[in-house]
C-alpha cells in the first residue's frame, strides 16, 4: 500500500513514473518494492508473501493519490496531510477486538503509520486504496468470522516478510538458540511478533536485542529449539489468543491451520459469567469487549497454567515462565 501510494504521488507531482520505491522500515532499514503500473495519481504494486501461506500473494494493491479539502468519511482514517480512505475490495470492521475500530476500514496501525513516515506531501492528499479481487480472496480468510466484512483487511508491522515455511523457520529459530548459548546466554524468550518482542526487552533488559527471539507461530519447534540449546530459562511472551491456544496444546498458531475456536473456553473449565457463551465469539478480542475487565482477568489467570503445563510438557527440564502482554505491549 505504502509503495503504490509513494509512487502515485511521486507520479502526480513530477511525472515521474518510478519501476520501484524506496522505503524506510520501521526497524531503520530500506526495502525497495517494484511497481507493476503508475500513472500521475495512481499505482500499483503485485503483493509478495514470500512463503507466508497469504491469500493475497500475486494480487494487485492499488492507490489512488489526490488533492482533498473535503471532509474525512466516518470510515476514513485523517493523520496530518493524509486522509486515508479504501476502495473496493478493502473490508470494514463490524466486531470490537480487532486493531480497528469498529465502523473503520480493516487498514491495522502499522500499514498506517508507514505510510505516514513515508509519504509526507505539502498539502492535504486523499489516499484511496483498493484490491480489486479482495472481496472474493477474504472469503478465503477468516476475515468474516472476526467482524471484517466486504473484503480482506491491509495488515502488517515491520513492513517485510519473514520465512514461514516449516522447514525454514525451524532451522532460523533453532539456530537463534544455539547462538543465544554459544554466546553465554543462560535465559531466552520467545516473541510472537514486533510488538511483543519490544514489550520483552523493555521488561527484560538483561536478554539485551538478541536474547528474544521472534518466533511468529512456531511455539512448539521454539520451546524445543530452546531446551536442545542447554538454555536454563525460556520466557515465552504472547498476547491472549496465542496463550488461549497455547493453553489448548496447538503446536503451530497459525490462524489457516488452527483457527480459535472459543468454545474450547467451556472444555478447558474457564470461568466466565452466567449466560455467556463463549462459542459465540470469534477472538480474544471480542470476548474482552463483552465481559466487564475483572471477568476477563479471571478467564486470563485461568488460561495461564494451562499454558505453562502444555509448554513445560514440550520443554522437559526446561523452566518456562509467561509473559503476557496485550496490543499496547502492556503487561497483563
Amino acid at each position: 500500500m505504502t509503495a503504490a501510494a509513494c509512487a502515485a504521488y511521486r507520479a502526480l507531482k513530477t511525472a515521474e513514473r518510478p519501476a520501484s520505491i524506496e522505503l524506510r522500515l520501521p526497524n531503520g532499514g530500506l526495502l525497495t518494492v517494484p511497481v507493476a503500473e503508475v500513472r500521475p495519481g495512481f499505482a500499483a504494486v503485485i503483493k509478495d508473501g514470500g512463503d507466508d501461506p497469504d491469500v493475497t500473494t500475486g494480487h494487485r494493491v492499488e492507490v489512488a493519490v489526490e488533492p482533498f479539502d473535503g471532509v474525512p468519511g466516518p470510515r476514513d482514517y485523517s493523520d496530518g496531510n493524509l486522509v486515508l480512505t479504501a476502495g473496493s475490495g478493502v473490508g470494514v470492521a463490524t466486531r470490537p477486538g480487532l486493531a480497528v475500530p469498529v465502523g473503520k476500514w480493516a487498514i491495522n496501525p502499522g500499514p498506517r503509520r508507514m505510510l505516514r513516515d513515508n509519504l509526507r506531501p505539502e498539502r492535504r492528499m486523499r489516499i484511496t486504496v483498493s484490491v480489486p479481487d479482495g472481496e472474493a480472496l477474504a472469503a478465503e480468510t477468516l476475515n468474516p468470522a472476526l467482524g471484517v466484512e466486504g473484503g480482506i483487511s491491509i495488515l502488517g508491522t515491520s513492513g517485510i516478510v519473514r520465512p514461514y515455511s516449516n522447514a525454514a523457520y525451524a532451522a532460523t529459530v533453532a539456530l537463534q538458540f544455539r547462538s543465544l548459548a554459544a554466546s553465554g546466554f543462560t535465559v531466552g524468550a520467545t516473541a510472537t511478533g514486533s510488538r511483543t518482542a519490544a514489550a520483552l526487552r523493555r521488561d527484560y533488559p538483561e536478554l539485551a536485542p538478541q536474547g528474544v527471539v521472534e518466533i511468529a507461530d512456531f511455539i512448539h519447534v521454539a520451546v524445543r529449539a530452546a531446551a536442545s540449546a542447554g538454555l536454563e530459562k525460556l520466557i515465552v511472551g504472547c498476547m491472549p489468543g496465542k496463550l488461549f491456544k497455547y493453553a489448548c496444546g496447538e503446536k503451530n498458531t497459525h490462524a489457516h491451520k488452527n483457527r480459535l475456536l472459543m468454545g474450547r473456553l467451556a472444555e478447558l473449565n474457564v470461568p466466565l459469567p452466567a449466560g455467556v457463551d463463549p462459542a459465540r465469539f470469534e477472538s480474544m478480542g471480542e470476548l474482552k469487549a463483552a465481559l466487564a475487565p475483572e471477568a476477563y482477568r479471571a478467564a486470563l489467570e485461568a488460561l495461564k497454567p494451562l499454558a505453562l503445563r502444555v509448554l513445560r510438557g514440550w520443554g522437559g527440564a526446561l523452566p518456562v515462565e509467561l509473559a503476557l502482554y496485550n496490543e499496547k505491549g502492556e503487561r497483563l
